[in-house]
C-alpha cells in the first residue's frame, strides 16, 4: 500500500481546508512531527520500509526541504514535541520498541542523543509541551499508564505524579 504524501492547511476561522504542496518524501504512514517558530518537521514512518529521513515545511512558500536525517534507528510511531528552538523525537518502533530519545537543531541542522524517555519501551505515544517542558506517556506500554516530564536542558525524564 501506498503511503499517504497529501497535505492541508486547516482554517478554524473559516472552517476550511486548503491543500497545500504535497510532501516531497516518500510517501508514509505512522510518521512523527512538531513545529518550530512558523516551520513544521515531519519525519521517521513507513511505507516501503521504515523512515529516518526528516523534512521542513515553510508555509511562506509553501515549499519542502530535506534536513538532516533523524539521528537514532529508522521507525515509526515514535512522538514529538517542540521547546522554544528546539524539536525532540523519541520512542517508536523499528524492528523492536524503543525508549531512545533525540533533540533536533535547526540552527545547525543536526540531532543529538539525550538520555531516554523513562519508564518501559513504547509506541504509539501521545507526545505535548506546556512552558518549556515537555511530556510523553502512555502508548504500547505494555500495560503501564505513565505520563514523564522533560525539562530543556536537563537530560533526564522525571516520572510525573
Amino acid at each position: 500500500m501506498e503511503g499517504i504524501k497529501r497535505f492541508w492547511e486547516y482554517n478554524p476561522l473559516t472552517d476550511v481546508w486548503i491543500q497545500k504542496a504535497d510532501f516531497e518524501g516518500t510517501g508514509r504512514y505512522y510518521s512523527v512531527g512538531f513545529s518550530i517558530g512558523s516551520k513544521g518537521y515531519i519525519g521517521t514512518g513507513v511505507g516501503g520500509g521504515f523512515k529516518k529521513d526528516f523534512w521542513e515545511y515553510d508555509p511562506s512558500n509553501n515549499t519542502w526541504s530535506p534536513m538532516a536525517d533523524f539521528g537514532g534507528t529508522a521507525r515509526y510511531d515514535a512522538v514529538g514535541f517542540s521547546i522554544g528552538n528546539h524539536g525532540y523525537i523519541g520512542t517508536g518502533h523499528g524492528g523492536i520498541s524503543t525508549r531512545d530519545f533525540w533533540e533536533y537543531a535547526p540552527f545547525s541542522n543536526s540531532w543529538q542523543k539525550k538520555a531516554d524517555v523513562g519508564g518501559l519501551t513504547r509506541e504509539g505515544a501521545v507526545g505535548f509541551s506546556i512552558n518549556n517542558k515537555g511530556y510523553i506517556g502512555i502508548g504500547n506500554d505494555k500495560g503501564i499508564v505513565d505520563l514523564w516530564e522533560y525539562t530543556d536542558p536537563q537530560v533526564n525524564f522525571f516520572l510525573v505524579s
